[in-house]
């Protein structure tokens, strides 16, 4: 009986796959004396179009910091620039409007919540973005949970 060799290739071409892959993934534990190069890769260049925009500018990322009020920080909250060490130190009064000054620019913070602050801090800055941010028309549904606990 003849064998047939048509789909041959098939298996070398995968088993040169799977010993590329385990060669590659040993690079990271590889001693630092041994220097490895790999081969360049040319991309095809897209063409010009009218139809193609740049991707939107690079926007602002702002950072709105919680803090737990101490001898380091007078108020609980910091609006920060992205990338920046210093901001603006606000207090539950002047937080909205700092947000609502923030949305004008077409900009939303991260919250960053510092592990000692106080959830009460957190959920009033949260409860400030949501205000800022929300549409008016929104709503919040509150569905009481029975735990079946009696006292």
């Amino acid at each position: 009986m003849r064998r047939r060799k048509n789909n041959m290739w098939l298996f070398a071409f995968t088993d040169l796959a799977f010993l590329l892959l385990i060669s590659l993934s040993l690079i990271p534990s590889a001693p630092e004396d041994i220097s490895l190069r790999f081969a360049e890769m040319n991309l095809p260049v897209v063409p010009d179009s009218r139809n193609l925009q740049p991707v939107r500018e690079q926007q602002e990322v702002w950072e709105l910091q919680i803090f737990a009020i101490g001898p380091q920080h007078s108020v609980p909250f910091q609006l920060v620039r992205s990338g920046e060490k210093e901001g603006m130190a606000l207090d539950e009064g002047n937080l909205i409007p700092a947000l609502e000054r923030l949305r004008e620019r077409q900009s939303r913070p991260v919250l960053l919540p510092e592990k000692t602050s106080l959830s009460q801090d957190f959920l009033f800055a949260a409860a400030a973005m949501a205000k800022v941010w929300s549409a008016a028309d929104s709503r919040t549904i509150v569905k009481p949970v029975d735990t079946g606990a009696t006292e």
